[in-house]
This record gives C-alpha cells, sequence and structure tokens, in this order.
C-alpha cells in the first residue's frame, strides 16, 4: 500500500467542500485523496446509499442538507459549514487532485502576491483514457480560492463561480473520471438537459441566464463562455454542429474509440436539451407553463 505523504507544514489552511448525492460507490477515493490536501467537508444532499457513513469512516466532516439547486447548494456549503483554513478546494465525487496539483496549490497560499481565486484545468478520463481533443480540454474551472472571496452565480446547471478579486490560472491539473455506467450517465445527463432547457427558455424571454461572461472568465474563454450561453441556443441544426465540432474541428478523433462514443453521447445530450426546449416553448406559448419573468397568479 502506497505510503500517503507527510502533512505539509501549512495543512489545515485549505479544506476541501464535496458535495455528495448517492456517491457510495467512489465517495471513500474521493476523501482519501482530498485530506492529503486538507480537512475534507462533505455536504450531502440526503443520499440513501450510505454516502454519509463512508465518508465519516474515511475521515470527513459530513453535513447534510436538502438539495437546493447545484449552484445554491454549494454557496449554502460556503455560507454555514465551520470552516476554519483560509482557502477552499471545490471537489466534486468523481475528481482527484494529483500530487502535482496539491503541491502548486500549497505554494500559492505561500506566496504574498497569490491571486484570491485560481482556475484549474481538468483532464477528462473515459474509457481507460484521457481525453485532451473534442473541445473538451482544456476545461478551465474557478475550483480554489481564499474563503469569502468567490460565489456561484445563479443558475440552473453548468454554474461557475463568480471572483470578487484578481484571478489567476494554475499549471497543473486535476482529473475528472468518468467511470459511471451508461444508464447513469444518461439518467444524470436528462436532467441536465432539463435543468438547462430552462436556461435557455429564461433567454429566450429575456431573462437573465447567469452571471456575464465577462465575470466568469479571464482571456479567450470569456468569448467562448458568451458564444456557448448566448449565441449556441439560437443556433440550428446544433446536435449535427456539436458532433462535428467536438469529432472533426476539434480532433475528438484522436482520442480513438473514446473521442468517438464521447462525441456521440454528447450529441445525444444537445438533442435532448433541444427537444426539451422546443417542448417548453410550445407549452408556454399554449398557457401550459408560466412565461418566464411574469408575475405569479394570486392563489
Amino acid at each position: 500500500m502506497p505510503v500517503p505523504p507527510a502533512p505539509h507544514p501549512l495543512y489545515g489552511q485549505i479544506e476541501i467542500l464535496v458535495p455528495t448525492l448517492n456517491e457510495a460507490a467512489v465517495i471513500g477515493d474521493t476523501v482519501t485523496n482530498a485530506l492529503r490536501v486538507g480537512p475534507v467537508f462533505v455536504l450531502d444532499s440526503c443520499s440513501k446509499d450510505g454516502t454519509q457513513e463512508i465518508a465519516r469512516a474515511a475521515g470527513a466532516h459530513v453535513v447534510e442538507q436538502k438539495f437546493l439547486g447545484y449552484a445554491r447548494q454549494k454557496n449554502w456549503g460556503l455560507d454555514n459549514l465551520p470552516w476554519k483554513g483560509e482557502w477552499v478546494f471545490i471537489l466534486d465525487a468523481d475528481e482527484r487532485i494529483t500530487p502535482a496539483l496539491r503541491n502548486d496549490l500549497y505554494s500559492v497560499i505561500a506566496d504574498p502576491k497569490c491571486a484570491d481565486g485560481y482556475y484549474i484545468n481538468r483532464v477528462v478520463l473515459f474509457m481507460g483514457r484521457a481525453i485532451r481533443h473534442g473541445g473538451l480540454y482544456p476545461s478551465w474551472n474557478l475550483r480554489f480560492f481564499k474563503r469569502g472571496k468567490c460565489r456561484y452565480e445563479d443558475r440552473s446547471v453548468h454554474e461557475h463561480m463568480v471572483c470578487d478579486g484578481p484571478t489567476r490560472y494554475l499549471h497543473e491539473e486535476m482529473l475528472h473520471i468518468r467511470g459511471e455506467s451508461v444508464h447513469e450517465w444518461i439518467r444524470k445527463h436528462i436532467r441536465y438537459a432539463d435543468l438547462e432547457s430552462d436556461e435557455w427558455v429564461k433567454l429566450r424571454y429575456g431573462q437573465e441566464a447567469g452571471a456575464s461572461a465577462e465575470r466568469l472568465f479571464t482571456r479567450t474563454m470569456k468569448y467562448r463562455q458568451y458564444l456557448r450561453r448566448e449565441v449556441w441556443p439560437r443556433t440550428p441544426c446544433k446536435p449535427l454542429l456539436r458532433f462535428a465540432y467536438m469529432y472533426f474541428l476539434r480532433l475528438g478523433i484522436l482520442d480513438g474509440a473514446a473521442g468517438l462514443h464521447m462525441a456521440m453521447m454528447m450529441t445525444a445530450y444537445e438533442y435532448m436539451i433541444e427537444l426539451l426546449y422546443r417542448d417548453k416553448l410550445n407549452r408556454v406559448e399554449a398557457g401550459l407553463l408560466p412565461r418566464p419573468g411574469a408575475p405569479s397568479r394570486p392563489a
């Protein structure tokens, strides 16, 4: 059994938040990995598979909170958990912090000229290989920040953080392990598609769809985010374009069978969003769903 690295002299200054719902299959490994960086809080949405007990046994501090939505749940954790350290790292249950990234994080907090928030690049591991094409890499997420400096935007799904101060990008990567079954992937993405189509309907009727791209990213990423949120929902033939973009234009073909299957799965996801979006628009126009932004009727 490999020997874990000795605690860093600054151990305790970084604390990790892991939001969970029914993650019994992976949460033990997640907590073990995260504890090498700092104390771990598991914010559980009332799991039914024993996630809480496994996380506690692995060494995490577990707090249960009924699910409030992806962004609001994590913001609740940032506001209410008994934090002690100055820095927070948000880690999903299917993600891992590499030893190189761990060293990078400690280098940051030892630097008196550090920024308030840091973007971490994430590489997807799927079908036994790292996916480094298809538009899925690089994948920058603001996950490491000074406590109190960042919050999630108010968005139903695919939410990002907004930082009040200066931000930078770290060199080392974290791992995103796509180890769920195809059935689990489809079930999860039906949920995501439903929520994403809600955001498209809001946009169609002039409602806010989260924070502006300028507040979420720097560099060219802000333009990519603008296209994804403002232009893409209005673009025709999205599923076909998604496949062509991922597999040919962004060279997903170089990732072999994994790249092909990932492109096809994301094309199906795009098609689900489009179908749900069109259905909801028709229902709004028929009066079967409330129009976004319209005042609610008294009961």
